[in-house]
């Protein structure tokens, strides 16, 4: 038995990321819960925590920070505070020579919650495993430390530019192809720094990229197959480039047999790129939102 909840953080017009997941362990057939992100500040209690009570859970056997975006980490200490919970999973800037950020600090003060809690917390590099079905794939250790070095890459984010990329991106849904299209600058270290998830089970496999960039898929993700994926970083062009799709999903022209999720708010100014969801539809994946509403994938 499993059921994967992507819960509709965020409001009318900012996406977030929550996921809720509930699973029999494949090795004890014991059933535990585990928590993805918990989206905003109030996301949690909102909803991360109603869904764990729906399913009737009294703990939370993993909790995971993917990256310490707000969107990410803002109802997490919410979370902590409702239910007890086993371990929690997030990487620390702090320890990896970034002590003064904004992310850093939010990051601390999940950590200073989750002391008071007694959780510990342990950092996710690619190869850790857990509760007989979570391994993740990414980052390594050398790759963050790399990303936290180097910092933010300057990003020219100016109205003109903005426009021009605007007009560009409906233009290219005119062609009766595929427009290809690569890498884009912009991806924060932040987001190239989420922690990649598989999740295999009988009859699932899934894959959990929150907002991973083009350089840490192709780090992390093998292109093994997959039954359900999260689209990331709320359908972002940032986010993706034909060629890592090609490797990941396959060739264009496959039949739809698997599950795209992407998170994003109703009424969200700039996700999802309309050409990333067709990009992955044409790969074989049929797409769903959450758009204000939960998306759950369940299985027997």
């Amino acid at each position: 038995m499993y059921e994967l909840a992507f819960l509709p953080a965020g409001d009318a017009s900012r996406s977030g990321d929550a996921i809720v997941l509930r699973f029999d362990r494949p090795d004890t057939g014991g059933r535990v819960h585990v928590v993805v992100d918990a989206g905003y500040a109030g996301d949690g209690a909102r909803l991360v925590v109603p869904q764990l009570r729906a399913w009737g859970a009294e703990r939370i056997d993993l909790a995971i920070l993917t990256h310490p975006d707000p969107d990410h980490v803002g109802g997490m200490a919410e979370v902590l505070e409702a239910l007890p919970v086993a371990e929690l999973w997030a990487h620390r800037p702090a320890a990896h020579g970034d002590r003064r950020s904004r992310a850093s600090g939010r990051v601390e003060r999940l950590v200073t919650v989750a002391k008071r809690r007694g959780v510990p917390v342990l950092e996710p590099w690619a190869g850790r495993e857990a509760l007989g079905a979570l391994r993740v794939l990414g980052p390594d250790r050398a790759y963050y430390d790399g990303l936290i070095a180097r910092g933010a890459p300057p990003v020219d984010r100016g109205p003109l530019v903005g426009a021009a990329r605007w007009l560009w991106e409906r233009l290219t849904l005119l062609a009766p192809g595929e427009v290809r299209f690569g890498d884009e600058e912009g991806v924060s270290h932040w987001n190239n720094g989420s922690t990649v998830l598989r999740l295999r089970l009988p009859g699932l496999r899934a894959v959990l990229t929150a907002d991973a960039g083009v350089p840490a898929l192709e780090r992390a993700w093998d292109g093994a197959p997959f039954d359900v994926v999260q689209i990331p970083h709320h359908g972002s062009k940032r986010n993706a480039t034909s060629a890592v799709l090609d490797r990941v999903l396959g060739v264009v022209g496959q039949p739809p047999i698997r599950t795209a999720v992407v998170s994003v708010a109703p009424r969200s100014p700039k996700h999802p790129s309309p050409r990333v969801l067709r990009a992955w539809a044409r790969r074989g994946c049929v797409v769903r939102r959450t758009s204000g509403e939960a998306v759950v994938v369940r299985g027997e």
